[in-house]
């Protein structure tokens, strides 16, 4: 029943993105083959995460938009990491709908250091390995005004003040 509440309160939607100046803690993950992973290995270079659930309704409603938008924006780098309690659930759920992402897995304490309060919630990570922006519930990546708006997250320069106040 409390695993159940669990994904419940995490799959609860919000939409506001604010600058967040606050230092990313370290995020670490395990890929398809079990190897370790941390989001150091990415310090000096902007990058999207994306804590997903197979699951999670809007996370599978969010999934055909995001994949869409990632190959218009081959030079985006996109950690997608799933909070799946195994990596077959995740693996599963990506190779039957044909996402070309990885699986990628890790647990709820991780993604809850990081601000995840729900699910979907995508954060933009900039060079200096700050949270430049972060957003709980699925994004409209279809749309040109938003997808603009990450771009300018995802190109501001290491020690920068980020584009706008929200995503």
């Amino acid at each position: 029943m409390i695993r159940w509440m669990n994904r419940l309160a995490l799959a609860t939607v919000f939409t506001v993105m604010l600058w967040i100046p606050a230092q990313a803690v370290e995020l670490r993950w395990v890929d398809h083959s079990g190897s370790p992973h941390s989001l150091s290995e990415y310090r000096g270079k902007s990058v999207l995460v994306h804590f997903w659930a197979s699951w999670c309704g809007p996370c599978r409603h969010e999934m055909p938009l995001l994949t869409a938008w990632l190959k218009q924006h081959p030079d985006v780098t996109i950690i997608p990491v799933s909070l799946d309690d195994s990596m077959e659930d995740a693996r599963n759920f990506l190779t039957s709908n044909h996402f070309n992402l990885p699986a990628q897995l890790t647990d709820s304490s991780q993604a809850m250091a990081l601000g995840a309060r729900g699910l979907p919630t995508t954060l933009v990570v900039n060079a200096d390995g700050d949270i430049a922006a972060r957003q709980i519930g699925a994004l409209p990546w279809d749309k040109k005004k938003f997808s603009d708006t990450v771009l300018g997250f995802l190109n501001q320069k290491q020690n920068q003040q980020p584009p706008s106040t929200k995503m």
